[in-house]
């Protein structure tokens, strides 16, 4: 995928941590915005300059998914509402929607366009946003510039509810997802200083809350990332929950031309059924697989790690499968759509188990691991931690896939 030229920036936390960003104004072009779907392998260190001892098989007592006093479906936290000068007029929330797919295109979405798209079938409401792709210390993060008034109704009720975390935005904070927030250095009440393509800008991250877009790590006002030289309006949310998804997406790529990406963010609510397409990966290549993986016990886990440098969660199943030349996405969410769906009690080794442990977005897959059989999984749990054997956690359990393809 082509990728235009990057403006580097740099963010400069008030605790002294420095971050450097780089945006690619066109990067969400074409295919999936977040990651391409195998990662380009790039050597890594070598093992015996990882870790000194891998970690026992069966560890004596599991490791969490979700941070001490989470609790799944909570209201995110925000900074000090002290800072709020409600000077912009936030709407309250009337009604929440789904998010089926997310549009997006190099440059701004003709008006005519969006308003074709509006009057597709099954479409009831589409919202427009600004939208580029960031990395910070390497890893890609995907920003969105949003009206606040009117994107809340798209989040998860945890969020949408909250008007404190709206009126955060509309001032000109930050949102960063819950993923994003808990791995990074860029904690609530942080104020960030970011140098854009037009102007330098300070900015408050003001809380930790999924937007309920898979893939999207920060969300701001579109009056920020006009700010800082987004594309106007080259992204849309399209929310059609009757809609037949797969003639949806045919009528949307019509309309949209070849330029534009075309994400899946709708859940299929029926597991897939064993005679779909796509046989299931032989056993030989799963266990090359797990042998794969179990190559990086003690590697660090690193936020949006995709190589032997650093993995995270679904960072170390994309690649240990890319190795054994078996595709599957680079999220855990997607990777959530890999397969046939399973009972824990039909798991065998090299099946995928699945978690909803993000409280700001309790419906969405936040976690991923491979099963090793006998209640045991590796996994690259979260940041702090390295990739490890683990006890299987059931709590918040989504679910098992048996990859295809």
């Amino acid at each position: 995928m082509g990728r235009a030229p990057r403006t580097r920036q740099r963010w400069m936390s008030g605790v002294g941590t420095t971050a450097v960003v780089a945006v690619a104004f066109t990067a969400f072009g074409v295919g999936p915005v977040w990651a391409d779907d195998v990662p380009d392998p790039r050597p890594g260190p070598p093992i015996e300059q990882r870790s000194s001892a891998a970690p026992a098989p069966v560890p004596s007592t599991p490791s969490p998914v979700a941070r001490p006093g989470d609790s799944v479906g909570a209201t995110p936290s925000v900074a000090d509402v002290a800072h709020l000068t409600g000077d912009v007029e936030v709407a309250p929330l009337e009604e929440t929607r789904s998010a089926e797919f997310f549009v997006v295109t190099p440059e701004s979405l003709p008006a005519d366009v969006v308003s074709e798209i509006g009057e597709l079938d099954g479409v009831e409401a589409t919202e427009v946003v600004d939208a580029a792709q960031v990395t910070i210390d390497g890893a890609a993060a995907s920003v969105l510039g949003v009206d606040p008034s009117e994107f809340r109704a798209f989040a998860p009720e945890p969020s949408a509810e909250s008007d404190e975390i709206w009126q955060g935005i509309a001032e000109g904070n930050l949102a960063l997802s819950h993923d994003l927030g808990q791995d990074s250095d860029l904690e609530v009440d942080t104020e960030v200083t970011i140098e854009g393509a037009y102007s330098a800008v300070t900015k408050r991250v003001w809380t930790h809350a999924t937007s309920g877009i898979t893939g999207i790590d920060i969300l701001a006002s579109r009056e920020v990332t006009q700010e800082l030289g987004f594309p106007d309006g080259n992204g849309l949310i399209v929310s059609a929950p009757e809609a037949d998804l797969d003639e949806l997406r045919e009528a949307l790529e019509k309309a949209l031309g070849s330029d534009a990406g075309v994400q899946l963010l709708a859940e299929d609510p029926d597991p897939r059924p064993a005679t779909a397409a796509g046989d299931p990966v032989d056993r030989g290549t799963l266990e090359d697989m797990i042998e794969e993986a179990e190559k990086y016990l003690g590697v660090p886990y690193v936020w949006g790690g995709d190589d032997p440098s650093g993995f995270d969660c679904s960072g170390l199943v994309q690649w240990a499968f890319a190795q054994n030349d078996v595709t599957v996405p680079r999220v855990a969410a997607d990777q959530w759509g890999a397969g046939e769906r399973i009972e824990y009690e039909d798991a065998e080794r090299g099946d995928l188990l699945f978690w909803r442990s993000d409280p700001t977005a309790p419906n969405r897959i936040s976690h991923v691991a491979i099963y090793l059989g006998d209640d045991q999984m590796l996994e690259a749990p979260r940041t702090g931690s390295v990739v490890k054997y683990s006890d299987v956690r059931f709590a918040n359990m989504a679910g098992v896939v048996r990859v295809t393809a």
